[in-house]
């Protein structure tokens, strides 16, 4: 599981970079370029729209996958969870047996339900 967190990770790292990365890029270009200062700023807009657009898309696919990953590991804990706690039911159910059976032997009775005797002669004085 670490080593899918750390892949993660370093995937939601490499993705970083490389937008700060074109956005550094497309900024050093567009300032390089020789243009009017209103064709300038027309053009930064429209790149920084694009970039922004191009983030939100981004960040809406990586939150739907966040999501569906949290649903996947919520209904795998569940099925977990029951499965421990149909083991647990069974163990206490079979202790709960193993008890009444080792009371049964010393009071005498079998776990047929007949006397063995035992419970007479101490019965008697």
């Amino acid at each position: 599981m670490e080593n899918v967190n750390n892949r993660q990770a370093g995937g939601s790292k490499l993705l970083k970079g490389l937008i700060i990365g074109s956005a550094v890029g497309a900024t050093a270009a567009l300032l390089m370029t020789p243009k009017s200062g209103k064709d300038m700023r027309e053009t930064i807009r429209r790149k920084s729209s694009e970039l922004s657009t191009a983030a939100r898309d981004r960040a809406g696919t990586l939150a739907s996958q966040a999501k569906d990953k949290a649903s996947d590991v919520s209904t795998r804990v569940n099925e977990i969870g029951r499965a421990a706690a149909t083991k647990v039911a069974s163990a206490a159910e079979q202790t709960a047996t193993v008890f009444q059976n080792m009371k049964r032997n010393e009071e005498g009775v079998s776990p047929n339900g007949s006397s063995n005797g035992a419970a007479i002669e101490r019965s008697q004085p």
